[in-house]
């Protein structure tokens, strides 16, 4: 592997004059080999104005046009918006994740004495057009429950829309990775099963993000926090053979990551990226055969290592607001590249980063 060049989707191109923060980027490419990204922007990084808002590129990533919102209809109170997007076989263009309801403000997301979270409600939006313009978001419940869908949903090969998620919350205990099926198309959704719970349901399911591998075989790879040692593990991966309604046994990949995602290459092998945020603070691109129960990693390439990107590792709160990149993914492109992003903290911002990556 070979990282061919990196160059920002996104930075504030005024920054002496108005704060942009940009954050939470998701990829999709069109037939038309146009690339679009939906990603965040607002004032902070925890701000209530952060909105998703759309840009395009038709030159593989080298530019990329202005942001515009994805959809501009405002609610009282106002919502900080995060979406990822999803292209069905049938050309729509799904926008699927969560807002938190933001009543006051100057509130954070995460109360800094109870630990609670703000409201949170689960949104999906649809485009007919490309993603030139998008349907006002409507709400979705799946048991009533708060969804950490951060990652985008996929279509598998069956036309079922699946995606990888947890009820969001920062209790010692009570947290499962839980699948979630729509057979109408992404207008609503139920819960199909659980990837993942500990036996003490005391480890988090961060940041789960689900590849196809071939029909039917589906893989998950999350961020597994233990909130009772209040500590990083391995990220972890688990594989259904049936369309995500049964999983095996989690696999520990060996790889001490938090964020990360991964892309299907063929047969047993994908390519992963994982976010390192602890002393090595690095952003590492793997080859992997997953083979029969195992995580063998062929291959290694690194998009950046910086030793102050680390962030702090108290406890979850202090880890959420000190991080300085996160939710990378990956997009195969139609030449043949694969195009990585997540957001950075760079130069006193947060802007979005590209990485080209020949195989």
């Amino acid at each position: 592997m070979k990282r061919l060049e990196d160059f920002d989707i996104y930075a504030n191109p005024d920054p002496l004059l108005v704060s942009r923060q940009a954050t939470f980027p998701g990829l999709t490419q069109l037939p038309s080999g146009e690339i679009l990204v939906i990603f965040t922007l607002g004032q902070a990084f925890d701000a209530a104005d952060n909105r998703a808002v759309v840009s395009r590129s038709s030159d593989n990533g080298k530019t990329w046009s202005a942001p515009v919102r994805l959809n501009k209809h405002e609610l009282v109170p106002e919502e900080s918006e995060s979406y990822k997007p999803l292209r069905l076989r049938n050309g729509t263009l799904m926008a699927a994740g969560y807002v938190f309801v933001r009543p006051d403000p100057l509130q954070p997301v995460i109360d800094p004495k109870t630990f609670e979270l703000l409201h949170l409600r689960n949104k999906v939006s649809f485009s007919h057009d490309d993603g030139h313009s998008w349907s006002v978001p409507q709400y979705f419940d799946v048991e009533g429950q708060p969804l950490e869908l951060s990652g985008p949903c996929i279509e598998l090969a069956s036309g079922r829309i699946i995606g990888a998620t947890t009820p969001f919350h920062l209790h010692k205990e009570g947290h499962a990775g839980w699948i979630i099926a729509s057979d109408d198309g992404g207008k609503s959704f139920r819960k199909l099963s659980e990837f993942y719970r500990s036996a003490g349901g005391n480890v988090s399911t961060w940041e789960t993000r689900l590849c196809e591998l071939s029909p039917g075989r589906i893989a998950v790879m999350f961020w597994a926090y233990d909130n009772v040692a209040a500590r990083n593990l391995n990220n972890h991966l688990v594989i259904s053979e049936d369309g995500g309604a049964n999983f095996g046994p989690a696999r520990d990949t060996g790889v001490h990551g938090q964020a990360s995602s991964l892309m299907p290459l063929g047969g047993s092998k994908i390519l992963s990226i994982h976010t390192h945020r602890e002393n090595d603070a690095r952003l590492v691109v793997r080859r992997v055969e997953l083979g029969t129960g195992g995580f063998v990693v062929e291959e290694e390439l690194d998009l950046f290592k910086d030793e102050s990107m680390g962030s702090s590792t108290v406890d979850i709160k202090k880890q959420f607001a000190t991080l300085k990149f996160g939710q990378p993914s990956l997009l195969k492109l139609q030449n043949g590249e694969v195009l990585a992003a997540c957001w950075s903290f760079e130069n006193s911002q947060y802007v979005i980063k590209g990485y080209r990556i020949a195989l």
